[in-house]
């Protein structure tokens, strides 16, 4: 039982460390961009998720990520909420642009990562990686929060706030 259970946790821990063994200083943001607030809300075992933040561009030039990627959902994709004649409708994106100098905002009700297919169960506190890849192929780390919505939790847009 022993053996069994420390082969499951190096398979993980080789998982997570691959992972972030992708990403290459000489390729990553350098400072390039602000993420703020980013949080994924808890939800019940086995359901798609959502994940939301604020993205700050620092840089004289636009940023579009056209991918992200994490260890923990099977896939991330952008996508933005359309309203028609009151009824929210969620349509996939396929890029999300940061434009120079500027700031934009992932929110509910708007545009944000939907996390599908969850290899496993999150839990309140614990921080979810994730990568983000631009066009010209550079790589963008991002930690997201795990807060439980029932809790008002006020960081989920203010306190949380990392730089890369």
């Amino acid at each position: 039982m022993k053996i069994k259970l420390l082969v499951i946790l190096l398979f993980i821990t080789q998982t997570a460390f691959a992972f972030m063994s992708g990403i290459d200083e000489r390729r990553d943001t350098h400072g390039e961009i602000e993420i703020i607030g980013a949080y994924i809300p808890m939800a019940p075992s086995g359901m798609m998720n959502a994940g939301y933040l604020k993205f700050k561009n620092v840089s004289n030039k636009k940023i579009t990520f056209h991918q992200f990627t994490s260890p923990v959902y099977d896939s991330v994709q952008i996508h933005a909420t359309e309203y028609d004649n009151g009824v929210a409708k969620m349509k996939h994106a396929d890029k999300l642009v940061v434009p120079a100098k500027s700031t934009i905002e992932l929110k509910p009700g708007n545009m944000h990562l939907m996390l599908i297919g969850p290899r496993r169960d999150i839990k309140e506190g614990e921080e979810i990686l994730m990568v983000g890849q631009d066009y010209n192929e550079r790589r963008y780390m991002l930690k997201f929060l795990v807060v439980d919505p029932r809790n008002n939790n006020e960081n989920m847009e203010v306190d949380y706030h990392h730089n890369h």
